[in-house]
Parts: C-alpha cells; structure tokens; sequence
C-alpha cells in the first residue's frame, strides 16, 4: 500500500512523497515462547554458538519478565543477547532463545553455548571437547 502526500515548502514549491508501508510480519527464524514451558527449547537450531566461557552464569529474573538468552556466542552482555547477531557482515544464523520465568528466583545460564538445554546450564562446559 503507498500513500501519496503533499507538502507545500516555505518557497511554494509542492513536493510529492510517496511512503510505502509494509505489513510487519514475523521475523524468520526467531524462536517463539514455548506456552507450556515458558521458554523455547530452541529444537529449530541444531547448531552450537561460540563459546563465551566455560563457567555458567547465575542470575536473578523475575517472574513474568522476558529475558533473550544469546545462542550465538557473539554478544557483548553476556549471557543475553544484545543484537550482535543481526550484523550482515558476521552471517550468523543462531538466534537468541527467548526465557519468561514462571517464579522470581535465580537461573543458571549456560556460557559455552553448548548445552542441551538452552537456555539453561547442563553440564557440557565438563566434557572434555568442549
């Protein structure tokens, strides 16, 4: 849909702008809140983010509140995304995994990128390949 609008300018000149809009829909391959769980499991992304560090990283969230866990490894506030990801120039195709707690407690978020259980620490920062 465009619509046209007509400006008239200090000098008499009309000038004519065409603005386009465009329905916003879904971003691809952003993950969605999981309804029964409260966070996604992130099951469409079967690779593994970059590690940031080998130690899990605990913090308070309150309950109702969204958080973004970063996927990808890349971010600068760790453990959560700050939007590194969408860069053109890095081309990475992880995407944060979005967690809505259902208690006020503190979580354990993984810093390896290499759990099973995003967002949420399992263990694998252990294992010897990692």
């Amino acid at each position: 849909m465009a619509l046209l609008r007509t400006y008239l300018l200090t000098n008499r000149i009309s000038v004519h702008l065409v603005i386009r809009t465009q329905s916003r829909g879904k971003r691809d391959n952003v993950p969605e809140v999981n309804a029964v769980s409260q966070f996604h499991a992130s099951t469409t992304q079967p690779e593994k983010g970059k590690m940031y560090d080998k130690k899990p990283f605990k913090f308070m969230c309150e309950k109702g509140k969204s958080y973004m866990w970063c996927s990808c490894g890349h971010s600068k506030t760790q453990p959560f995304c700050d939007g590194t990801h969408k860069s053109p120039f890095l081309n990475i195709k992880l995407r944060p995994v979005r967690f809505v707690p259902e208690e006020t407690k503190e979580y354990w978020f993984c810093n390896c990128k290499q759990t099973n259980s995003r967002p949420f620490c399992d263990g694998s920062h252990r294992k010897e390949t990692v």
